[in-house]
């Protein structure tokens, strides 16, 4: 495996990058775990989704974050596997993202915690190799908050290093040149959710900040940055090509839309839970409480209900992918217990 040379720092700071053990798919919804924290994304008929969750021993307690890939065929999830996952003892993992990179069977990972800086991860060569791209477990390392395809350069929004404030874009190629990582200093301070790249464009926004940055990315940093406010505080940010989705919360919550090109800021939602959000192609899909909406530019419109509490929502701009909490009464070594699982289904299409 090739990797970063400061993957040796998280190992000594306690975080691992290994392969996790595939999933099994069947028709219809494919069960994935229990009430983890789950991010997600699709490319073309590539599904991706990360699972976060605590884990303990009869000696100790650590940390995971497992990533999955599938096809998506109509409405069937087909070959779930689980090539990568990240394990710590160092404290909870609370920045993990994932990305679909657009390349085939490919994605992108960050999975840091409060306590620790966790790896960029790109998945995977032909050969079932994944890449660490940037790794290291000290205190003060640069936390990655967001990261994504530009080409053939992953990319990654960071803390500066050092713990002094500001932010970095990082760049390296993971299959010519896991080696030639270039590191670009921008404007702000993002924080976990508040950082995305795609093809093209990468945005973030300063924890507690009311706007959005944005520009095109490069090894040398974000090129023609503009800025927009969303009308209240920043929760969220998601870029794709051409524009930015955020969750704002001003009162309640609201889902934005943010126009690369132009900057326009248009309104798609507005409701009383925060939302989970997805962006594919030129959709927008939501997930509030059981609510699934789309949207393509408009006002975001209801196309069906969950069976649970949405956990997070993907598209790739036709497709929906919906991960839902499922509760089930089942016999437990002789006794009926409440069971809970994490479910990911095809909810159709968008509208």
């Amino acid at each position: 495996m090739r990797c970063h040379p400061r993957l040796i720092a998280v190992l000594a700071g306690g975080a691992l990058v290994a392969f996790a053990a595939g999933a099994t798919s069947a028709s219809g919804a494919v069960r994935i775990g229990n009430w983890g924290t789950i991010t997600a994304d699709m490319a073309g008929p590539t599904l991706v989704w990360s699972d976060t969750q605590v884990a303990k021993t009869r000696t100790f307690t650590y940390w995971r974050t497992d990533a999955a890939r599938a096809r998506v065929s109509g409405t069937r999830i087909r070959g779930v596997t689980g090539p990568v996952a990240v394990r710590t003892s160092a404290g909870p993992i609370t920045g993990a993202a994932i990305r679909a990179t657009g390349v085939a069977r490919g994605f992108v990972l960050t999975a840091s915690g409060a306590q620790f800086a966790g790896p960029v991860t790109w998945c995977c060569s032909t050969g079932g190799t994944e890449v660490v791209l940037s790794s290291d477990g000290d205190g003060a390392a640069p936390h990655p908050y967001g990261a994504g395809l530009d080409g053939a350069r992953v990319r990654w929004i960071a803390a500066a290093p050092g713990g002094a404030g500001g932010a970095v874009l990082g760049s390296a190629d993971p299959v010519e040149s896991a080696e030639r990582v270039t590191v670009a200093e921008i404007p702000g301070r993002p924080g976990p959710r508040l950082a995305s790249v795609g093809r093209g464009i990468a945005a973030w926004a300063d924890v507690g900040g009311t706007t959005v940055r944005w520009g095109t990315p490069s090894d040398g940093g974000v090129d023609g940055i503009r800025e927009a406010a969303q009308g209240g505080r920043v929760l969220e940010v998601r870029a794709v090509p051409g524009f930015i989705v955020s969750v704002v919360r001003r009162g309640g919550y609201r889902v934005t839309r943010t126009d690369a090109a132009s900057g326009a800021v248009k309104v798609l939602w507005r409701g009383s839970v925060r939302p989970q959000v997805g962006a594919g192609g030129r959709a927008v899909v939501i997930g509030a409480g059981r609510a699934v909406l789309t949207s393509r530019g408009g006002r975001a419109r209801k196309v069906t209900d969950a069976r649970g509490p949405i956990a997070a929502i993907a598209t790739n701009g036709t497709r929906v992918a919906v991960f839902e909490r499922v509760s089930r009464t089942a016999k437990v070594k002789g006794r009926t217990k409440t069971v809970r699982t994490t479910e990911v289904r095809i909810a159709g299409r968008v509208r």
